[in-house]
């Protein structure tokens, strides 16, 4: 099926769930189209063989239908749960993205996300989930180290190796980690700047002004203080 019919799949679904029925009309309006829209979806998903449909009549789901429905709408909700409260994306951006990626995960891709939704429940030395524990780290993208006894654990706020604004020209290196708040992380990930990434220093300027890095044939101006919070690892 294609994504808008599965959209109209757990529209059915959700509204019978709610009201104990689902009516075009209803339909139409809980995802903002016309009824002639609506009236053209039921009918494909008749003849898939996924609902029921006739003119008049309130439309119910087959029961593969339901089946159908039911998984697109658990994935939904799971993966809400996991944008929203385990890696704190913002609710309305979540929620968002979970509509997007409900329909196009692989089952294994799924299944993965599952095992680290519950792995992150697991206890750290000081007494936090791993999920507490990344909550506490993820706005300005710190680690969380364990205390020399292990008992406490403390956060590292800046590069424990050598950073972006720390290489002499012409040096090569790889992105290890973004010391950053979110809305720097953003701008460093929408220039391409993630872990993993290989670039060379090519100026800097004097007196804290901003470094010139190039990657794959393209050059990248930053300010000194993002490329302060990008820790590296040199490169030969």
């Amino acid at each position: 099926m294609t994504k808008s019919l599965e959209d109209y799949l757990r529209a059915v679904h959700d509204l019978s769930r709610d009201s104990g029925s689902a009516r075009v009309a209803d339909i139409a309006r809980s995802r903002g189209v016309s009824m002639a829209s609506v009236c053209e979806a039921m009918h494909r998903l008749d003849r898939e063989g996924l609902a029921n449909h006739s003119a008049g009549e309130s439309i119910t789901l087959t029961e593969e239908g339901q089946r159908q429905a039911l998984r697109l709408s658990s994935t939904h909700e799971f993966l809400l749960h996991l944008l929203r409260d385990v890696l704190a994306v913002d609710p309305e951006d979540a929620e968002k993205d979970a509509c997007s990626m409900e329909h196009f995960l692989h089952p294994d891709t799924l299944s993965h996300l599952v095992a680290f939704s519950q792995f992150v429940d697991s206890r750290t030395p000081g007494g936090l989930s791993l999920k507490e524990a990344f909550q506490r780290s993820e706005p300005d993208g710190c680690e969380m180290l364990p205390s020399p006894r292990g008992r406490h654990g403390r956060w590292r706020r800046e590069p424990a190796g050598p950073c972006m604004a720390d290489l002499q020209v012409g040096s090569r290196a790889r992105v290890l980690h973004l010391h950053a708040s979110c809305p720097v992380r953003r701008r460093l990930a929408d220039m391409g700047i993630l872990p993993g990434v290989e670039f060379e220093l090519v100026r800097r300027a004097p007196l804290g002004g901003p470094v010139e890095i190039a990657m794959e044939g393209f050059s990248l101006t930053l300010r000194r203080g993002e490329a302060s919070k990008i820790e590296v690892e040199p490169l030969p």
